[in-house]
This record gives structure tokens, sequence and C-alpha cells, in this order.
């Protein structure tokens, strides 16, 4: 073992010139140098110039079979909108590192995907298409609907944005279904199958979820409380071990649906805040995310918890 490290490790021979020279098999090299760091023989250490989080993003990552986790350096202490502002650069960053340009961007709706809007910068001349992946939560108010998130991010990134025009809950299937087929609405609904990447918030499954809020009648709310949900994404719920749920009202939502969400190539979630923290890790047992950005206290609590 020690000379095989010597060899590997200080000298820089190969696996190949290592078993020629000691006259062993090149797998008995690959078990050697394994056993060594096994045992202790060989300890490595890296100094990276900056503190970061690598090691952890990299842990969580696996333990959630997610592409990437993004994690956000700034401690609780710091204010949640501090956070959020850091957390939508962080998103900025990533899709300037995976997109050639040009792609089309789905987006949810939520006041952290609001942020990311308005930190966008043009980062290529190729023209991004900016789509809403939900009808309007609200009829006032400002940082939440997808549809003033798609027009932002558009402005700011020198894009292209459609418009969902219709609300997202709808008073019965029949009227749902109506609008579904409405052509301008159609032609946007229809974009979904072109999306490359996804920016997608997470969501509590409690009575006051924008799409329940206001929405429901009270039988109905008693159903929607009767089903043990721990998360939404989109317009998707979920239990705590990650199952898809689909309440009875689904049929009245417009929004994209679960096949077309599943086929986006990178669906990434920036969630954060101790609200948030069973909704999130739900999240991560289900198969709708790809990329997950968060801050530190996030990323320590799911270090701690089950994976899939």
């Amino acid at each position: 073992m020690t000379k095989v490290s010597i060899l590997y490790y200080k000298k820089e021979l190969n696996q190949t010139k290592i078993a020629s020279k000691l006259g062993i098999s090149r797998p008995k090299v690959s078990r050697l140098i394994k056993k060594a760091r096994e045992k202790g023989l060989v300890k490595i250490n890296i100094d990276s110039p900056v503190n970061d989080n690598s090691y952890l993003e990299s842990e969580l990552a696996d333990k959630f079979d997610l592409n990437e986790v993004l994690i956000v350096d700034l401690s609780a202490q710091q204010p949640l909108e501090n956070r959020k502002d850091a957390a939508a650069k962080k998103a900025l960053e990533f899709l300037k590192r995976i997109a050639e340009g040009g792609e089309y961007i789905g987006v949810s709706a939520g006041t952290t995907l609001y942020k990311l809007a308005q930190n966008a910068y043009p980062i290529s001349t190729k023209k991004f298409k900016i789509v809403p992946l939900i009808g309007a939560l609200s009829d006032t108010g400002k940082s939440f609907n997808a549809n003033e998130i798609s027009n932002l991010m558009a402005n700011n990134l020198d894009g292209v944005n459609y418009l969902l025009n219709s609300p997202a809950f709808l008073k019965d299937a029949a009227t749902a279904e109506v609008f579904k087929n409405e052509k301008r609405i159609k032609n946007v609904i229809n974009l979904y199958k072109k999306i490359d990447i996804a920016f997608l918030g997470i969501g509590t499954a409690t009575v006051s979820h924008p799409l329940i809020s206001g929405h429901l009648k009270k039988s109905e709310l008693e159903i929607f409380k009767n089903l043990d949900l721990s998360g939404s994404i989109n317009s998707i719920f979920f239990d705590s071990k990650g199952n898809i749920i689909e309440p009875p009202f689904q049929n009245r939502i417009i929004a994209v649906d679960l096949e077309d969400l599943l086929n986006i190539k990178f669906k990434a979630a920036a969630a954060l805040g101790d609200e948030k923290k069973e909704a999130v890790l739900a999240a991560l047992r289900t198969s709708l995310l790809d990329v997950l950005i968060t801050d530190i206290k996030m990323a320590e609590f799911l270090q701690n918890q089950e994976g899939v």
C-alpha cells in the first residue's frame, strides 16, 4: 500500500505504469490505492482559496438524486430578502453556465422567482423565450404572478415573453376546458413541450396556498385538508414521501401538467425559509426537480434528513 501510494500520489505515475513497475495487475493497484485511503494511510486535504460549500452541495445532490445543489452562503441571521436576492443571483449564474441562448424558459409564480426576474441581465445575443407555467393566482398585487415574472425576466434578459391570459383556477372543469381551448391560451400551453429550462418555486400545502385560498368551497377545503399534503411545485401537490397527489379540483387549474413538467430537461427550484423546510424535503423526494438553490440553514436541515 505504501509503495503504491508513493508512486501514485508523490511520483504521479498512472495505475498502468505502477502495475508494470511492481509486477502486479492494474486492478490490484486500484484496490491498494482505495485501501490506503480507507486505512488512513493516505489523507486528502483540499485547500480551497475560498470558504465554500462544495462538499455539502455534492453530498445533498447524491442524497436526493439531483444534478446539482447550489447553496447561498448567507446565514439565517441575514434578512430573508437578502437571502432571496442571493438565491436569485445564484440561479442566474446557473442559467448563464448551462444556456446556449435562445432556449425556452418556463417560470412559475412566487416572490423568489420575482427576485430572479429583477436581477436578470442580458447573457446571450440569442433571445430567450420566457413562458409562464401557471395562470394568474390573484387579480392584484406585484411580485407574484407568473405572467408578471415572465414579462420582467424577458425585459431584463432582452428576450421574448409570452402571456398566459387566464386565471390559474376556474370555477369548474367545463370552464377550464373552454379556457384551455381558447386559441391564445392553447398556443402558450403548447409551448410547454418546448421548454428547456424551468425555474420553479416550492410552496407549502396549506389552506393559505394561493391556489386554494378563496377558491374552494367549505366542503372542498375539508377534502383538501384530509389529503395530508406536504408541499407543491407550481400546481402539482405531493405528500411527505414525495408521492404526487392529485386533488379533485386539479381539472380546474390552468398550468403546465405533470407529464410536460417531467419532460423539461432542467428543472430548478429556488426555496428557503424555515416555513418551507418540510415542503422542500418532500419536493426532493419527488422526481420533479433536477437542481435545488437554497441557503445554508436549509442545506444543514436537509443534511440530517433521509434521502431517496
